[in-house]
């Protein structure tokens, strides 16, 4: 593989109010081409949505059905290259420094993530990560840049590999087809945490290469 394109989307919020979830996921659909998966919610939107769904600007899956979650799932498994990375972070027991720094748990988060990423792919040319730019409502510049190398880096070195080049992108789900898809794959897996459903789990398992959980 001479390169690879990581997905990088959450479910969940950073908030700790009592409307807030218990969870937070990262999930990343990790493809050697972007192409086939980036084509999923269009192709699925055309044949099983009404014309007033059509309309929407963008499709998440905790405002689709049952049906159309399972079929968005169901075309990432039958993928021939995609692998799935997560990280969910338990909030129930967070420490008031937690809570004053809301924005550290998605670096670190992000930051495990790209890690187990690195581990998991033999790029030698390079790897592309795109986040969603939403979560903490700014823009973390060159700074978040850095650490997120800093951690891809570590991870490759650690399983004795060469770094490829590491291109860190952060775009709105509403303009990325690639993060739409990612979206629907860390809604199944925070339900399964948050709500004990693992039915949208179990469709993705056979390509979840690493799932970690994090207490705070």
């Amino acid at each position: 593989m001479r390169k690879c394109f990581a997905f990088v989307d959450e479910s969940g919020d950073l908030g700790f109010s009592k409307g807030s979830s218990r969870h937070i996921t990262l999930a990343a659909v990790v493809v050697e081409e972007s192409s086939r998966l980036e084509r999923i919610p269009q192709k699925l939107r055309r044949r099983r949505l009404k014309k007033n769904l059509l309309r929407k600007p963008e499709l998440k899956f905790h405002n689709s059905s049952p049906e159309f979650r399972k079929a968005v799932l169901k075309r990432i498994v039958a993928l021939n290259d995609a692998r799935i990375v997560c990280v969910t972070v338990d909030k129930a027991n967070a420490k008031e420094g937690d809570k004053s720094h809301r924005e550290d748990i998605y670096i670190r988060a992000s930051g495990e993530l790209v890690h187990e990423i690195a581990r998991l792919v033999r790029v030698r040319d390079e790897m592309t990560i795109v986040f969603d730019a939403r979560p903490c409502n700014r823009d973390f510049g060159t700074g978040f840049d850095r650490s997120i190398r800093a951690h891809a880096v570590d991870g490759y070195r650690e399983v004795g590999r060469i770094p490829p080049e590491v291109r860190i992108r952060r775009s709105s789900s509403l303009n990325s087809r690639g993060l739409q898809v990612a979206d629907f794959v860390a809604g199944a897996v925070r339900r399964m945490h948050e709500v004990g459903d693992a039915s949208y789990h179990a469709i993705i398992a056979p390509i979840l290469a690493m799932e970690k959980l994090i207490q705070l």
